[in-house]
């Protein structure tokens, strides 16, 4: 779905909405907008707080029956509340009703290109929200670390889906939506009529993708889990530590994030056959089934020799592994034999170069002998210049970096790694960006949403004047009704 505004006197916008395949775009139709004056607002558009009129989103119902959402252009470059760079996913809508991490990942990604996510919270927010750490070590939904990074650009819309006026205005929500992301137990959703089968006849082209520890399907899907969870299954721990000792996790939440960019790939190829068919499906994503992904050769070992790929822990050989120094740790990697008189000129140590040590096998058989020899050297010497040494020599080192170390580190300061991102309450903080530079742009970083930020604007969006709020605002739709136990806080972990 296309849509162009061309701008003519006296505010007149002339939209022009068509579908473009295999290269050839087919106009549906075209229609006017006319900008307000201050004050007022056309159905769909808003008044932006400095004065400035602008059309927020139109939603156009193509003949097919299809609703999408298309956006205006800000007219206000004054406080730039509503201005949104072009990406490549403008025009796309997702309705995020995921918790925790690895559905957030998928659609904060998904609004770093430019796609309108909205994140759809409990009345008391995605649990996410009360993880720290927090500014001052003092608890605040707004400010923990995992929320203003995961929901970077979202905008965030509380909703009581336990109630039934809840359920109608995600449903209406949904009517707007091409991608909805999801993370709770497998048949939570459908007890409450927003299951897939349950949703794709009335929206035949929502991309419904769930995100969940072991998939919707097989006798696991509704066991819990967390992340050492599926690093202890997937087969991650037993490769993981010293050969004598327990396996170990890995540090961090690899498998969320991880699954999230599964989710996020597989949404994309999603939106692309939808692209050539006109239907959405059930995309259906599991941690597990990442984590288990990530075994590389450990799997091929089994498969192809029957062989058991042991734990190695810090390394099998000499000169391979981390290594202490003055100031923290070095990664240590000799490298191909050929570079092997290359320690011992980086380490001042010319017994290092004797033939002996470069024999094949002689780095693990001489291991002690040789780890002697090097480590005097390494630790009177800082990891910075023993890494920028070793490179210079050819020799692929590295440090430990702590995250001191990663904010002064010249190759991200020089890429522009790190993004400054004002925030209401947390203020002016550095976020990580991604890994992909594109020359043109492409992605932006954005703030995190307050608690319900977005609730009255995007409901009038869908139609409901004040009136018609406040009736379901007194209703409970958007928190307050009285529940026993919540059926669906926290989604699946």
């Amino acid at each position: 779905m296309i849509g162009s505004i061309d701008s003519g006197d006296g505010g007149r916008d002339i939209v022009s909405v068509s579908v473009k395949s295999s290269g050839v775009s087919t106009l549906l139709m075209t229609f006017e907008l006319v900008l307000p004056a201050a004050g007022r607002a056309p159905s769909g558009g808003v008044i932006d707080r400095c004065g400035a009129s602008q059309v927020r989103a139109a939603v156009i119902t193509v003949p097919q029956g299809i609703s999408y959402p298309a956006y205006g252009v800000s007219g206000c470059n004054g406080c730039g509340r509503y201005e949104r760079m072009e990406g490549p996913l403008t025009g796309t809508r997702v309705i995020d009703l995921s918790q925790y991490i690895a559905g957030p990942y998928c659609g904060r990604i998904m609004a770093g290109f430019g796609a309108d996510v909205i994140k759809v919270e409990p009345p008391d927010g995605d649990p996410i929200r009360r993880w720290g750490p927090f500014p001052e070590a003092a608890p605040n939904p707004e400010t923990g670390a995992f929320h203003l990074y995961l929901n970077q650009g979202k905008r965030s819309v509380t909703l009581d889906i336990e109630t039934e006026d809840g359920r109608a205005l995600l449903r209406e929500l949904l009517g707007t939506a091409d991608v909805l992301i999801e993370s709770f137990r497998p048949g939570m959703l459908a007890s409450l009529g927003f299951g897939y089968e349950q949703l794709k006849e009335e929206f035949p082209g929502l991309l419904y993708v769930s995100v969940t520890p072991f998939g919707q399907t097989g006798p696991y899907a509704q066991y819990h889990a967390w992340e050492i969870t599926t690093y202890a299954l997937s087969g991650l721990m037993y490769i993981t530590g010293e050969p004598d000792r327990e396996p170990l996790k890995n540090g961090g939440y690899l498998g969320q994030y991880g699954a999230g960019q599964n989710a996020y790939i597989a949404t994309l190829a999603g939106l692309w056959e939808r692209a050539v068919s006109g239907l959405g499906q059930h995309v259906d994503v599991s941690v597990f089934e990442h984590a288990t992904s990530l075994l590389e050769m450990t799997d091929m070992a089994y498969i192809y020799a029957g062989q058991i790929y042991p734990r190695s822990g810090n390394g099998a050989r000499a000169a391979w592994g981390i290594y202490p120094c003055a100031d923290g740790f070095v990664g240590v990697v000799s490298g191909p034999l050929r570079r092997w008189a290359n320690i011992a000129t980086l380490m001042e140590e010319p017994i290092l170069a004797n033939s002996r040590y470069q024999q094949a096998g002689s780095q693990s058989e001489l291991r002690d002998e040789i780890d002697a020899l090097m480590l005097p050297w390494l630790i009177t010497h800082e990891k910075e210049e023993i890494y920028q040494k070793a490179q210079a020599l050819g020799l692929p080192f590295g440090y430990v970096a702590t995250p001191a170390d990663l904010f002064k580190n010249e190759q991200l300061q020089y890429r522009g790694f790190f993004h400054e991102v004002d925030h209401p309450v947390a203020g002016k903080l550095r976020y990580p960006s991604i890994a992909a530079h594109f020359s043109d742009g492409l992605w932006e970083s954005r703030r995190a949403p307050l608690l319900g930020e977005h609730t009255n604007e995007v409901v009038a969006s869908l139609g409901h004047d004040a009136a018609s709020r406040a009736q379901l605002s007194a209703a409970g739709a958007f928190g307050g009704a009285t529940h026993g136990v919540s059926a669906t806080s926290g989604g699946t972990r």
